[in-house]
C-alpha cells in the first residue's frame, strides 16, 4: 500500500490550516473576514486591471499580487463548503458588487498616470489667458487654432499631465473661461515633449 505524501508542518501550513477550520465556522466573526476579505480581493482586482491599462504594469502586478493571496487564503476556503450557507453566497455577491466600485474609487483617488486635456475655447483672448495662467504655473501645451460649426474660429489646447494635477489644472482653466470644453483622455505611453517644467502651484 503506497503512502500519501506527508503534509508540510512548517508555521505556514499551520497558519493556512487554522484559517482554513477558522472560516468552517458560523460566527458573526466568520462572515465578517469573509465580507471584508472578498472586498479587498475585488477592489484590488478592479484597482489592478486598471493600473495595467493604463500603462502602470509595475504596479499592477503587486496589487495581482496581494490580490490572490486574499484568494488563497480567503475566498478558495470559503467556496469549498458556500453552498450549504446561503449567507455566505449572500456575503459574496455584496462584497463583489462592492469591490467593483471600491476599485474604482481607489484607482481615481490614487491618479496614477498621465492623462491628455483637450480644451477649446470659443473667445481666443480667453485661450490667451488660459495658456499664460497654465504656463506660469509650470505646465507645458500646444495651442492650435480650429473651426466648428459654420466655419466658427476656436482656439484649442492640448496638453499632457499626470493625472493627479488633472484637478488644478482644470481649476486655472475655468478660471480664464468658465464655459470652456474640456476632454480628458487616458495616456498609456508618451515618447517625447514636456510634461511640467515647474511643480504646479509654486
Amino acid at each position: 500500500m503506497k503512502a500519501s505524501p506527508a503534509k508540510p508542518d512548517g508555521g505556514g501550513w499551520v497558519m493556512l490550516r487554522s484559517i482554513e477550520l477558522f472560516l468552517q465556522g458560523r460566527s458573526i466573526w466568520v462572515y465578517c473576514v469573509v465580507f471584508f476579505g472578498k472586498l479587498i480581493e475585488v477592489s484590488l482586482a478592479t484597482l489592478r486591471s486598471q493600473l495595467i491599462i493604463k500603462g502602470q504594469r509595475w504596479t499592477g502586478a503587486l496589487c495581482a499580487a496581494f490580490e490572490f493571496s486574499f484568494w488563497v487564503v480567503i475566498t478558495a476556503n470559503v467556496l469549498g463548503d458556500f453552498a450549504s450557507d446561503p449567507l455566505r453566497v449572500f456575503l459574496l455577491i455584496a462584497a463583489y458588487s462592492l469591490g467593483q466600485m471600491l476599485g474604482s474609487w481607489l484607482e481615481s483617488k490614487l491618479a496614477l498616470g498621465n492623462c491628455m486635456l483637450s480644451v477649446i475655447f470659443m473667445e481666443e483672448e480667453k485661450a490667451y489667458n488660459a495658456e499664460t495662467f497654465l504656463r506660469a504655473h509650470g505646465f507645458a501645451l500646444t495651442r492650435f487654432h480650429a473651426s466648428g460649426r459654420d466655419q466658427c474660429g476656436r482656439t484649442v489646447l492640448l496638453m499632457t499631465i499626470k493625472r493627479k494635477f488633472l484637478p488644478f489644472a482644470k481649476q486655472l482653466i475655468h478660471q480664464a473661461d468658465a464655459k470652456a470644453v474640456v476632454a480628458v483622455m487616458p495616456s498609456v505611453e508618451m515618447e517625447g515633449g514636456t510634461l511640467l517644467r515647474a511643480t504646479p502651484g509654486k
